[in-house]
């Protein structure tokens, strides 16, 4: 793999990952609350804080700060966490270095026994490069990755990773601007790039694919987000492997049935909120799960919604937590993209996690746990219950 330098320090880098790109900065005034407990042993209808984020984040040698937190489980019993712009840098006291260097994307390796885990990156602890790059050969503007979702097949890893290029700010904008998706292939011991090719469909229906990856039967259902300055919705679209092992023949869903016209895709029916840029699709029991956080940097809400089919319509609409770290006006605190881990279910709780950021930048560093990810359980009822 080749290497890039971190090209930015101090700069509102929020990998807000997409959630941010074409953002509704509206608050919500009728902010929800769900009451949640420490306690390990309450009975099942109660969200409770989990201790996961001390296994996926630690304070030296390591990733220690990312946001993204999107995970998928391997065939022995290991999960891969796709992180965001992520720091190494060692923690000391509850704080790092300032100057500390800053990558776009690394990779946390869990053990199947939860007991430890491993980052994966470029270059060296003590000068570490970001792990995955585009192809930037033929650019005349640097891009650089930001994670989607991922699988295992064939012993192949393959992902789906969004593109963008560092920009000036205009009106107090981010730094940032979302140029396309990619699909690539990595070796699943070494996460070397077998092969990365750009994803075509979202230039031709503005579709951010490839934030939730769902295998059924001989189908991988790839989800996206479409976001203008007023509504953020959910589409899907399909394909199956090739003889390559490629996802290949693509389709998207038109609203009643499937079409190769990736112009065709229309929004899936029952979601009343506007949907985070990642959020989480997945199994559970008989229905299908869509899990996400509002997409209102300040509102805080996370919300399931289920369905009989991987395409909707989606009913059931649950708000499971409201999260309050965003309250902290005074650390420019908030919080995003909350995802599910359901290989992580254990005793009818699913794992959950959401990302945590400030504005202020220079707290990041005095305060680490302004820039680490929260871990809640959320009890499979709270979900399925009709």
């Amino acid at each position: 793999m080749k290497k890039i330098e971190a090209t930015y320090k101090h700069v509102i880098f929020c990998s807000t990952l997409l959630l941010l790109l074409f953002f509704l900065t509206s608050c919500n005034k009728n902010k929800k609350k769900v009451e949640i407990t420490d306690d390990e042993e309450v009975a099942q209808r109660e969200v409770t804080m989990s201790n996961f984020n001390k296994l996926v984040i630690v304070d030296s040698l390591g990733v220690t700060g990312a946001d993204g937190i999107i995970s998928f489980p391997l065939s022995d019993g290991s999960s891969v966490f796709m992180m965001g712009d992520s720091f190494l840098a060692k923690v000391e006291n509850g704080k790092r270095d300032p100057d500390a260097k800053m990558i776009n994307n690394t990779f946390v390796v869990v053990d199947k026994d939860q007991k430890t885990s491993k980052s994966i990156y470029q270059g060296e602890l003590d000068d570490p490069e970001t792990m995955l790059i585009p192809n930037n050969e033929n650019r005349e503007e640097k891009e650089f990755y930001w994670p989607g979702h991922g699988f295992e097949y064939e012993n192949e890893i393959h992902l789906f990773m969004s593109r963008f290029i560092h920009i000036v700010p205009v009106d107090g904008g981010w730094n940032f601007e979302f140029k396309g998706t990619d699909y690539l292939k990595l070796e699943k011991d070494t996460y070397k790039i077998i092969e990365q090719t750009d994803f075509p469909y979202t230039q031709i229906n503005n579709i951010h694919w490839g934030h939730s990856l769902l295998k059924e039967d001989n189908y991988t259902y790839i989800y996206g987000t479409f976001s203008d300055k007023k509504t953020a919705k959910m589409h899907v679209s399909r394909a199956t492997m090739n003889a390559e092992n490629k996802l290949h023949n693509f389709e998207f869903f038109d609203g009643k049935t499937w079409s190769d016209n990736a112009k065709k895709t229309v929004a899936m029916d029952g979601i009343n909120i506007n949907t985070s840029e990642q959020f989480s699709v997945f199994k559970l029991e008989d229905k299908y799960v869509l899990l996400t956080q509002e997409r209102d940097l300040f509102a805080g809400n996370i919300y399931s919604y289920i369905s009989d089919s991987p395409v909707g319509p989606w009913r059931n609409e649950k708000l499971l937590f409201h999260a309050t770290e965003q309250e902290n006006t005074k650390d420019k605190i908030f919080t995003y993209n909350a995802m599910a881990h359901p290989q992580y279910v254990k005793d009818n709780m699913l794992l959950v996690s959401f990302c945590v950021n400030s504005f202020d930048v220079p707290s990041i560093h005095e305060n680490v746990s302004y820039y680490r990810p929260r871990f809640i359980r959320v009890p499979l009822e709270l979900i399925l219950e009709e």
